[in-house]
């Protein structure tokens, strides 16, 4: 699979581009993901780092075990993999030092109860629409969504259940960059909001 997607021999800054390969096959399928490390002789810490520990936070360690196989692996790739794991405070740090906009504390909560409605939206689309108000589009659009997107929309501030944004809206938002969100938050008040909320219960 690696080689076919990266044609090269050593991997190290392709983690986050193959982490965002990986979350859109397990979101659209039941099957198991099995990334092929044959013909790859050098795989950096870095790399294992960027493509695991945000799948991790997307579908907890269970799921990763269980639903992405790592297949040839050499003594080396182990190596590197066991030291990525050994040295998560470090991505941690470089998280953080990417981060320009820290979350203040209405995006965080706004953040977590995101991630709960996306957690029911897949698992029971009932409970969803029943504690949160959301319609069918929200419920099918918050379904798909990864923590990034979830992450961008918190950190607009602006984001809430009741009146609700439509999918339409809310999509919009989360594909907004840092800068670009930044720059609707200064012009948020100016803007007329007559059809970005759902007006009824469906």
């Amino acid at each position: 699979m690696l080689k076919k997607i990266y044609r090269r021999k050593m991997l190290n800054s392709e983690g986050s581009n193959l982490s965002r390969i990986i979350t859109e096959r397990l979101l659209t399928s039941d099957q198991i993901c099995r990334v092929d490390f044959d013909s790859i002789d050098n795989v950096t810490v870095v790399f294992f780092q960027d493509f695991l520990f945000p799948l991790v936070l997307e579908f907890g360690s269970e799921t990763i075990k269980s639903r992405v196989h790592l297949m040839n692996l050499s003594a080396e790739h182990h190596l590197a993999y066991e030291e990525a794991f050994l040295k998560s405070s470090q991505y941690l740090d470089r998280v953080a030092a990417r981060d320009t906009k820290t979350f203040g504390d209405i995006s965080d909560i706004t953040c977590d109860l995101l991630i709960k409605a996306r957690e029911l939206s897949r698992s029971d689309p009932s409970a969803a629409h029943i504690i949160f108000g959301l319609g069918s589009g929200m419920i099918e659009s918050l379904a798909n969504m990864d923590i990034e997107q979830i992450r961008r929309i918190s950190s607009s501030g602006v984001i809430c259940f009741e009146p609700r944004f439509t999918a339409e809206f809310a999509s919009k938002l989360a594909a907004l960059q840092g800068d670009e969100i930044d720059v609707f938050l200064n012009v948020i008040g100016s803007i007329d909001m007559e059809g970005v909320y759902e007006s009824e219960y469906h």
